[in-house]
């Protein structure tokens, strides 16, 4: 039984650092704070990492959509160069 906590630990801290690295990042709580959540609440604190908004949302300086994460928005399909997405349709 001892080997499989520690084969539960090889697998779960990666996982854990690998989750809060690239999501952990992008949401209010940061780095470390989705890292503790993660670690001491295991399935909660996934949950509630992913409820979370991110930092800041860009926006979209072309619509006024104040509430863009994308790189492109969701309303005009436009980037921050003013590039439309490709294959985008217009809802006009």
């Amino acid at each position: 039984m001892y080997w499989f906590n520690i084969l539960l630990a090889a697998v779960y801290l990666p996982l854990c650092f690998l989750y809060a690295w690239f999501e952990g990042r992008k949401k209010a709580t940061g780095f470390i704070g989705t890292l503790l959540l993660v670690l001491l609440l295991p399935f909660i604190g996934y949950w509630i990492v992913e409820i979370l908004s991110n930092k800041k949302a860009k926006g979209c300086e072309w619509c006024g959509n104040k509430y863009n994460e994308a790189e492109y928005c969701g309303l005009c399909g436009k980037n921050e160069a003013g590039d439309i997405r490709p294959g985008f349709i217009s809802k006009k």
